[in-house]
């Protein structure tokens, strides 16, 4: 069994164990402190039903076990009474903010495919569910559980993870943008941090990009998602036969591009990955290029809007479903 262990940094946090993964949590001198292990056989007292994995939640130290892999990362949460002082707003000590997030064992999108191919459907589904979620994203919804409008500003396929089931979850928002509708601006920080260089739409790389037009944003990252379509298509297996992975404009430009190699291929020579030829006799692919294509148009109003790709190639998933 494998757990998630906060103090095994030579082996990336891991460690495995004949018996449970553990959390605990204690309170001394109001600081609180956790505490995610493995709990081996040998360690079990008393052996029949170990203590450490019974106790009840309370304020000074609780304690739980689990038997699922890496299980034990988000046990904290349940740990914590509602008397916990770190839940109190008004006794006056200092409260520490988590940001909890699912683990994803596949990795990045990048990881994945440098190590594996897909199949058709496999590739399907992992476009359409990064087209999925960039749609979520761009949409404003309005109401209690509502969110603005999201453009991500960095999409890469270092920046998408590959859940268990094959699909992908957009992941690292920190140069994201959020459109305040009622004002119509843009809440775009003063910093100089800027995207991946290799993913830089035409407009950005030219500095012509409206900075106070939120769709602006939503056109490069859709841009961006066409990049990382052609990607995944690369790896998609047909008959034993697939390409091997590489980085948009691999061929192009070096392995740590500047912004003036990047305009010069993109904006200059106006050029884009290059599609086989073989990839036009197999439906799937032939539905991805055409996508991709119309993801990296030099100007951006032509480009698709992230709904429409996942309307595409949902409608492409469902037509194979009724073969």
């Amino acid at each position: 069994l494998k757990c998630y262990c906060d103090i095994c940094v030579e082996t990336n946090h891991t460690c495995e164990t004949d018996g449970y993964c553990f959390a605990s949590t204690s309170l001394e001198n109001d600081v609180r402190t956790y505490a995610r292990r493995c709990l081996d056989r040998k360690q079990w007292f008393p052996p029949e039903e170990p203590r450490s994995c019974n106790s009840k939640p309370g304020i000074y130290r609780s304690s739980i076990c689990c038997d699922k892999e890496y299980c034990n990362l988000n046990l904290y949460q349940v740990l914590l009474s509602p008397d916990s002082p770190e839940l109190s707003s008004d006794n006056g000590t200092w409260t520490q903010l988590w940001l909890i997030t699912d683990y994803h064992e596949k990795g990045s999108l990048f990881d994945y495919l440098n190590r594996s191919t897909v199949d058709t459907n496999g590739m399907i589904r992992m476009a359409l569910s990064i087209a999925t979620g960039l749609a979520h994203l761009h949409m404003e919804i309005v109401g209690t559980q509502g969110k603005p409008a999201i453009a991500h500003r960095d999409l890469k396929s270092k920046n998408i993870l590959v859940k268990t089931n094959g699909t992908c979850a957009i992941g690292d928002l920190g140069l994201a943008v959020r459109h305040d509708v009622i004002t119509d601006t843009v809440d775009i920080q003063l910093n100089n941090r800027v995207g991946t260089k290799r993913y830089m739409a035409p407009e950005v790389l030219e500095e012509t990009i409206n900075m106070n037009h939120f769709d602006s944003f939503k056109r490069a990252d859709v841009y961006a998602l066409g990049l990382i379509l052609w990607e995944i298509a690369r790896r998609c297996n047909v008959g034993g036969i697939h390409d091997e992975y590489q980085l948009p404009f691999y061929d192009l430009v070096p392995s740590d591009p500047t912004i003036e190699e990047m305009r010069k291929v993109v904006c200059t020579d106006r050029q884009r990955p290059s599609i086989p030829n073989r990839w036009q006799s197999i439906d799937a692919l032939q539905v991805m290029s055409k996508v991709m294509k119309e993801c990296w148009y030099h100007n951006a109003a032509a480009r698709l809007t992230a709904l429409r790709i996942k309307k595409s190639l949902a409608n492409y998933g469902a037509i194979e479903d009724l073969k």
